[in-house]
């Protein structure tokens, strides 16, 4: 569920834009992305696990289908921050967290999907390899 919030909000944050409380959910996101990260790590605990394994290859299609979204999200930040020096919510200069925050979730967006990416080829391996053994 982790990896679901973490992936929808950033979908969601282009649309959303700053609220009434400026930069919150740029906060939230970036303190968000280690334990997302560490999640995402935990997927490979399952394998010894072939039905939660399996499982949790069909919950990763949805998570890659919001890719396109969340790396627009974090290109129209890292346009505005890094690019063009301007804050996120305000018209003042970045903050060090501000500059870090685009990379740091491209880097998570990243790892997520090579996890994803990894489960899914492993279960398909697997059944690859018990149909080749009961033959």
């Amino acid at each position: 569920m982790m990896l679901y919030a973490h992936f929808l909000w950033l979908a969601a944050l282009y649309a959303m834009g700053c609220g009434p409380d400026g930069d919150e959910m740029h906060r939230l996101l970036l303190g968000l992305a280690p334990f997302t990260c560490g999640f995402a790590f935990l997927l490979r605990v399952t394998r010894p696990f072939a039905d939660i394994h399996s499982i949790l290859r069909w919950l990763g299609a949805p998570l890659l289908l919001l890719m396109p979204f969340a790396i627009k999200s974090v290109w129209q930040v890292f346009q505005a921050v890094n690019v063009e020096a301007s804050a996120i919510c305000a018209a003042d200069t970045p903050t060090t967290w501000q500059s870090l925050w685009a990379p740091v979730q491209l880097v998570t967006l990243l790892l997520v999907t090579y996890m994803i990416v990894k489960v899914w080829r492993s279960v398909v391996r697997d059944k690859s390899r018990d149909l080749n053994t009961s033959i």
